[in-house]
């Protein structure tokens, strides 16, 4: 992996071991949305879990798409804002590392296309950045987590309205853990359920 961003997810692969191994995922999957650019370097992982899937990723940046596809061929590629993709029929979505990047107003329409981008039943893992102490300012300018060269505005958001948006939305929560990082702080990684 030569882009920093694959480079950071290897580097620090302790922080996306729950996207496989939470009892509630799948046994069988045809159809896994991986929506972010930091989602799209699992697609090696869910192809070794799920080998006939159809796996879709989604993000901005159709660089980090590149090198994500490089790794696996056979994943289809979508340059375009993960908050505004809109396929359905999906088994399992996945977003990791990105709903930071989103402002308070874009979470909740964001939370309900990856609803409605599954089937009933389809499983979410979503994963973000997290603090004990609320942040006045909503977003702020830092480091990027994985290029301390790189700045970009980001939003921590609380694993309990995170919780309770899915909720409302019509998610079941299955599971919620929480890794402690020096960059990052908190990674809280929340696994849900489509009613």
């Amino acid at each position: 992996m030569k882009d920093s961003l694959g480079m950071w997810m290897m580097d620090n692969a302790e922080l996306f071991r729950y996207a496989a191994e939470l009892p509630c995922m799948k046994e069988r999957a045809d159809r896994i949305l991986l929506s972010g650019a930091a989602s799209a370097f699992l697609a090696p992982l869910y192809r070794r879990l799920y080998p006939d899937a159809v796996i879709d990723a989604v993000a901005d940046s159709a660089e980090h798409l590149e090198e994500a596809a490089s790794e696996e061929p056979s994943l289809n590629v979508f340059s375009c804002s993960p908050a505004e993709y809109m396929k359905e029929g999906y088994d399992i979505a996945v977003s990791v590392l990105y709903i930071q990047s989103l402002d308070t107003r874009e979470l909740t329409p964001y939370l309900f296309n990856l609803h409605d981008s599954l089937v009933s039943g389809g499983n979410l893992y979503i994963s973000f950045p997290s603090t004990g102490k609320y942040i006045l300012s909503g977003k702020k300018l830092s480091d990027s987590w994985y290029s301390m060269e790189e700045k970009v505005y980001f939003k921590r958001y609380m694993p309990d309205d995170v919780m309770k948006a899915l909720s409302m939305i019509g998610f079941d929560i299955r599971a919620v853990e929480k890794d402690r990082t020096a960059d990052l702080e908190d990674v809280v990684s929340i696994h849900a359920v489509r009613r």
